[in-house]
């Protein structure tokens, strides 16, 4: 990877990058309602493996290569997959609000023929933006390699996930410093799990995660729109 695509690969994973992930908590928000004491990392680490790699992750490869493809009606087809595949409501919102925030941030400055292409069926609803397939249009447009934008994927979800956690006081920063730094080894093996993985395989199985972002919306109090 050259410095031009190391560059757009750190623009696209800070935390700064306007893509909505600040207002997050992924369900988290409701574990600590109702389990202050909840293992953070432990809980993490389940999310990587058995929600977001099989899930997020292996959506994204799959728009990854239709992209290089430009192949619209494939990126069209993973979208749809993933938006099935994301059963909560307040998860397909939170996906799809992050995906269009990362167009819109760069729509003004972007003149790749597929980004623009994109962004046109999405204004014509013909695709749900979620985030991963997004991040994959940008990834192909700024050159950054396949696999380094599955890196990106997946540490912008930890440093979300520990971000929220950070707020709701369940961690110190050093402690989630600590988080990210231990288990950032496992990434490259998270990209490996699922890199031959077929489009019909994307789903994850998380069900407590899964009943607690659906618990998400009633809580008294709430920080965080997932």
């Amino acid at each position: 990877m050259d410095d031009s695509a190391l560059l757009a690969a750190l623009q696209l994973a800070d935390s700064f990058f306007p893509s909505g992930m600040v207002n997050l908590s992924h369900g988290l928000e409701t574990f600590v309602s109702l389990a202050p004491d909840t293992d953070v990392r432990r809980l993490l680490e389940d999310y990587l493996r058995y929600k977001v790699a099989p899930l997020e992750l292996l959506a994204y490869l799959h728009a990854y290569r239709a992209a290089e493809a430009a192949d619209l009606e494939r990126l069209h087809e993973v979208d749809r997959a993933l938006s099935a595949s994301l059963l909560p409501q307040e998860l397909r919102q939170a996906s799809a609000r992050s995906g269009r925030a990362m167009l819109e941030s760069l729509r003004p400055s972007e003149n790749d023929a597929l980004f623009r292409a994109f962004v046109s069926e999405i204004d014509r609803r013909r695709s749900q933006a979620n985030g991963p397939v997004c991040l994959a249009v940008v990834c192909v447009g700024w050159q950054v390699p396949q696999r380094a934008g599955g890196i990106v994927l997946l540490h912008s979800f930890m440093v979300s996930f520990v971000s929220a956690a950070l707020r709701l006081g369940s961690l110190g920063h050093r402690q989630a410093q600590a988080i990210l730094r231990d288990l950032r080894p496992q990434l490259s093996s998270l990209v490996d799990m699922v890199w031959q993985r077929e489009l019909d395989e994307l789903g994850g199985f998380t069900p407590l995660a899964d009943i607690r972002a659906m618990q998400h919306a009633y809580l008294p109090v709430r920080l965080f729109s997932s």
